[in-house]
């Protein structure tokens, strides 16, 4: 017997009994779908005819297999985990800020070598937030050129693309600039703590900081040695401490001008800086 059915408010069919058989016992048909053969006077809901009542009757309910034991439910979790892409964040941070601390020593040992004013250039606050422009130039020539800087070289990381290639000149420009803006704000160290807190949420969140996720980029890592940690922190107090050396007369003599009474105290324990220009 053939059987027309209403299917998104439209007449369809004709299907064979067999068919909506079926379709009752799969649990696709409600007793009052309306449907319509040869002889009816009009539609009726499907579980009002003699042909179909039975399979209603026999209509089992959908029995679901138990939960999974808990090993498969920690076995799926862990591969859930493995999956989720690495974003190496702590890797990342120090490898940014050494690159950063090499590259303001280097800065403010050349201001002096040039005979510069230090003092002057430590008070400019034009020149403090554009300081930075050069090495980010730098950077993103190295990134396009080796695919990585000093400081990701000695973290053991590389930034590429998706597919693994490497980053052409004009995309690792923009990376460089959105790090510059969103990632460190111009190296201003309130607007920095401020702009690398929200990174790392983002990081967290979608798995990539911003300018990764915009420019399609990612960065690749090879494990860690102990030998790469320690020479992280050995370059790192290094760069500190020879921008200290050309930077501390001046930040002396400044707190000696607001606090007269130390005057003695600085004169005697700070003996290594480099001594200043006139």
């Amino acid at each position: 017997m053939e059987i027309w059915l209403i299917l998104n408010g439209k007449r369809s069919g004709p299907y064979p009994d067999y068919e909506i058989r079926g379709r009752i016992e799969h649990g696709q048909m409600e007793r009052d779908e309306k449907v319509w053969h040869e002889g009816l006077a009009e539609w009726t809901p499907v579980g009002e005819l003699d042909l179909f009542r039975k399979s209603f009757e026999e209509k089992k309910p959908e029995v679901l297999p138990p939960a999974l034991p808990r090993e498969y439910l920690d076995q799926v979790v862990k591969e859930a985990q493995q999956l989720k892409p690495k974003t190496y964040v702590v890797r990342r941070f120090w490898a940014r800020w050494l690159d950063l601390f090499g590259y303001s020593a280097l800065w403010w040992l050349g201001m002096y070598l040039s005979g510069r004013d230090i003092a002057w250039a430590m008070t400019n606050l034009l020149l403090l937030l554009t300081m930075y422009l050069p090495w980010f130039a730098i950077e993103a020539w190295l990134i396009h050129k080796f695919g990585t800087t000093p400081g990701k070289w000695l973290m053991g990381l590389r930034v590429v693309n998706e597919d693994g290639s490497q980053l052409a000149l004009k995309p690792a420009v923009w990376r460089s600039l959105r790090v510059m803006v969103t990632g460190i704000g111009m190296g201003w160290p309130p607007l920095a703590i401020s702009c690398q807190a929200v990174s790392w949420f983002i990081t967290r969140w979608i798995g990539k900081p911003i300018w990764d996720h915009i420019g399609g980029h990612k960065v690749v890592a090879e494990p860690l040695s102990p030998f790469r940690t320690a020479g992280l922190v050995l370059l790192m107090i290094g760069f500190m401490q020879l921008e200290l050396a050309v930077r501390g007369p001046h930040q002396e003599k400044m707190m000696v001008e607001a606090m007269p009474q130390y005057k003695e105290f600085f004169e005697r324990e700070n003996k290594w800086y480099f001594p200043v220009k006139r």
